[in-house]
């Protein structure tokens, strides 16, 4: 019976968090009301308050699951790895922009102004969670750099290209930008010129 049920409750849960992304494509989160969301899942308010304590805990849920989804595109290529070393690594195992581009309308409308909630910095933030909770990078002894700042400038790096990537509308390939991951990680510029 329980089995029933929690396929019941995660049943009416997807088909409200799809039918509040369909409800986005068309018009800003402000606009949405709990009443269409129901009325278009074909739930009722019960329903909705039995999976969701607001629209914004609704609209929370989706960013966390699509956030979810990112993180697994970027675990990807080290699944099966202890070391990885970044001279090594094949672009052709990033997945993350093939991901990226397959999901660019949803993609886009996190990043429009259809929602009031600052998915850059959410996703930037994910992104550097995922650095500081399960890689743990090996810097040269003579360094001075805090390993924790180096997470932060790498997570919020990644998450720049990939915003500025689908904002000027995917101008590379996904194989282009999966290799410039690679490269910008292991680049480091030792000085610089001012221009004239």
């Amino acid at each position: 019976m329980l089995l029933h049920t929690d396929k019941r409750i995660q049943r009416s849960k997807t088909a409200l968090k799809q039918v509040c992304i369909n409800l986005l494509f068309q018009k800003p989160f402000e606009s949405i009301t709990i009443s269409e969301i129901v009325r278009a899942a074909d739930y009722n308010r019960g329903t909705f308050y039995a999976n969701f304590s607001s629209k914004e805990d609704l609209l929370e849920e989706i960013i966390q699951d699509v956030l979810a989804e990112m993180i697994q595109q970027i675990r990807n290529p080290y699944k099966t790895m202890k070391k990885v070393s970044l001279l090594e690594i094949r672009a052709d195992d990033i997945t993350l922009f093939h991901y990226l581009k397959e999901n660019e309308k949803l993609y886009r409308l996190l990043l429009s102004d259809h929602i009031r909630v600052d998915f850059r910095h959410k996703m930037a933030k994910a992104i550097e969670e995922l650095f500081i909770r399960e890689y743990e990078y090996v810097l040269n002894e003579e360094t001075e750099v805090s390993l924790e700042w180096l997470y932060i400038y790498r997570a919020h790096g990644v998450a720049g290209l990939i915003i500025r990537w689908i904002e000027e509308d995917f101008p590379a390939s996904p194989e282009y930008m999966a290799r410039q991951v690679v490269e910008l990680m292991l680049v480091s510029t030792a000085y610089f010129t001012i221009k004239e």
